[in-house]
């Protein structure tokens, strides 16, 4: 008998994958790789940007508010008096008091709002590239004092200023670190002497109750490079990396007027506006304040003090301070430091706020 014996086939036989497909197959990782990386790189710079502007300006954003904070506060203590002193006219002209009688009352303030470019107020604290924009000096019942027996009277009267200045950080840079690299930036200085030394009673008055003396005189001054407790530098820095700053008193707008050189600002039509000169507004406070405040990161900061040729040369110069001439136009100028600022790629932020001052009695 004869034996056949067969030999089983598997239906299906078992391919590899080819060369091509392998190749196919890497192309394809490769790009989703790529892709991947991208969005890992993009999400990344994101982060790392936000993580910058929030930390950066977080400084700017506090000194924004305490700016606002502080200026809302802002009084003259206005009070009436005779038009003329007509005790002093019959004492001058040898008559009596009964010879002179007084014609009206007048407002009167023996404090003084102030504000305007920087380098018409501060002449000795630099230049129009060192004191970009503007400045502004006033009175305020703050309770700053340096006795600390004086610690709960939170209301007394002190002087108050701010402005923007590019200097040193060497006064207030700690002894335990290295010595001679100062860094120079644009900062937020403000003048707060305690109320001790608030001057604004002290000083000559002219005709019409106009100051002739300065109440902040030492604003821009040197910090005291040996401070104690009861001898501190009456004017401090803020914030770093604040570019301008700009103030435009204004008025409350009428029904339906529009901005103009006739409109809200024009009782600061050039920003200067001074409650102790002879005119409309004197002794009296703005009603509104409009408040900006231009700031960079540290990053954009140490980039411009590279480029800038020498550490202690302001990176931007004069052009700070020059597009700023009718308040008006204040948004147009605005976007023309704004377009300044994008020509440099830095990265900023601009702060705006429109301040009441509580103390005005506009109309009174």
């Amino acid at each position: 008998m004869k034996t056949t014996h067969h030999t089983s086939l598997s239906s299906g036989s078992h391919r590899a994958f080819t060369l091509v497909e392998l190749l196919v197959s890497l192309a394809v990782l490769s790009i989703l790789l790529l892709i991947n990386a991208q969005v890992i790189g993009q999400v990344q710079a994101t982060w790392s940007a936000s993580n910058a502007r929030v930390s950066q300006f977080r400084e700017a954003r506090t000194a924004f508010d305490i700016i606002t904070r502080n200026l809302s506060q802002a009084t003259l203590n206005t009070y009436l008096d005779y038009e003329t002193n007509y005790l002093a006219t019959a004492a001058a002209t040898s008559g009596t008091a009964a010879a002179t009688g007084p014609g009206s009352y007048v407002r009167r303030s023996d404090l003084q709002f102030i504000c305007g470019n920087s380098t018409t107020l501060l002449p000795d604290a630099g230049g129009a590239d060192s004191l970009p924009g503007h400045s502004i000096f006033f009175q305020a019942p703050l309770g700053v004092t340096q006795n600390p027996n004086y610690v709960g009277l939170d209301r007394l009267l002190c002087s108050r200023g701010y402005f923007v200045q590019f200097s040193s950080d060497e006064f207030f840079t700690p002894a335990f670190l290295p010595q001679g690299n100062n860094r120079y930036r644009y900062r937020l200085m403000e003048y707060s002497p305690p109320a001790e030394k608030n001057v604004i009673y002290t000083l000559p008055t002219g005709t019409a109750g106009t100051v002739t003396g300065k109440f902040y005189a030492d604003a821009g001054a040197p910090l005291e490079a040996d401070e104690t407790a009861v001898n501190i530098s009456t004017t401090r820095p803020v914030a770093d990396n604040i570019l301008t700053l700009i103030i435009s008193p204004r008025r409350e707008p009428k029904a339906g007027e529009a901005e103009g050189a006739n409109g809200p600002t024009e009782i600061a039509s050039d920003y200067q506006y001074n409650s102790s000169a002879t005119g409309p507004t004197q002794n009296l406070l703005p009603p509104l304040i409009r408040v900006v405040l231009v700031a960079i990161d540290e990053k954009s900061a140490e980039r411009l003090a590279e480029t800038s040729g020498s550490p202690n040369t302001p990176p931007f110069g004069t052009s700070l301070s020059t597009p700023f001439t009718q308040a008006y136009q204040l948004d147009d100028e605005i976007k023309a430091l704004v377009a300044t600022l994008q020509a440099q790629r830095v990265n900023y932020r601009v702060f705006s706020a429109t301040v009441q001052l509580r103390g005005a009695k506009w109309g009174i």
